[in-house]
């Protein structure tokens, strides 16, 4: 495994960002070549030649794009629970049942974590320098173990409000939308003389729809994003709990106190 620093790692959280703003960069650059201006894809999902907002600085491409650094953001976090997965099959601690491990065998533990920063080396690299620290006490080193592991559960809640506010803010800027299509319906609507129009009605069904279809939208990037979150935030949890087993079974219950 390659070694990881914690400066590394927001750079890493950096690079996942820029590539997922590009990516929407890209993504809606390539949907406005492809698409034709009146179609129904078009108007509904980057309100391409509606007139709303000036192309393309509508609400549905700011949608977009924040819908993409959300999932930049998951992949993220996802890559964090692979790179877990693969430490607990490291080799880190013996599996052999029948090892039990002396105050020597913590300082070969310690080189073999040292410049790895994954969540099982970091939970070991505390495990082992409070074992050392409290006299080989076993009692103490499975406290600390437990205080751990309810840190990190409060961390991951903690680590997650981004993607919640952008779950929010989603939804938020298409009821936005909806709002100054509305207004700008009931504007035109109130033009003198625009009544009398034969084709008035068809003209105020038309702005009122594509006020509406930034709401849509915004429902459906939500969705998605709140269905992925519960995945990988599930996944991060049952890793945490994955580790927490290990350490208890690998290396807590061989210590010889």
């Amino acid at each position: 495994m390659t070694p990881t620093s914690p400066s590394s790692r927001e750079v890493s959280r950096l690079n996942s960002l820029l590539i997922s703003s590009g990516t929407a960069l890209l993504w809606i650059t390539l949907c406005s070549l492809l698409l034709a201006d009146n179609s129904p894809t078009a108007i509904i999902f980057f309100d391409i030649n509606t007139e709303l907002l000036p192309y393309p600085l509508t609400l549905q491409n700011l949608m977009w794009l924040v819908f993409f650094i959300g999932i930049g953001e998951l992949y993220y976090r996802y890559q964090q629970v692979s790179e877990s997965k693969q430490a607990i099959h490291s080799g880190y601690l013996s599996e052999d049942p029948t090892i039990f491990y002396t105050i020597n065998d913590i300082v070969t533990i310690r080189q073999r974590i040292y410049r790895h920063n994954n969540l099982l080396a970091q939970l070991l690299n505390t495990l082992t320098i409070r074992y050392q620290a409290s006299s080989k006490s076993v009692e103490q080193t499975h406290q600390m173990l437990n205080s751990q592991l309810e840190l990190l559960q409060f961390r991951l809640d903690v680590d997650y409000n981004m993607i919640r506010y952008i779950i929010w803010l989603i939804p938020t800027l298409g009821f936005i939308g909806t709002v100054i299509g509305i207004a700008l319906a009931l504007n035109a609507a109130g033009i003198p003389g625009a009544a009398e129009r034969p084709d008035f009605v068809s003209t105020l069904t038309a702005k009122l729809a594509v006020a509406f279809y930034t709401t849509l939208v915004a429902l459906m990037m939500s969705t998605l994003l709140v269905y992925l979150m519960h995945l990988v935030q599930g996944a991060e949890e049952r890793m945490i709990q994955r580790c927490g087993d290990y350490c208890l079974n690998h290396f807590i219950n061989k210590l010889m106190s």
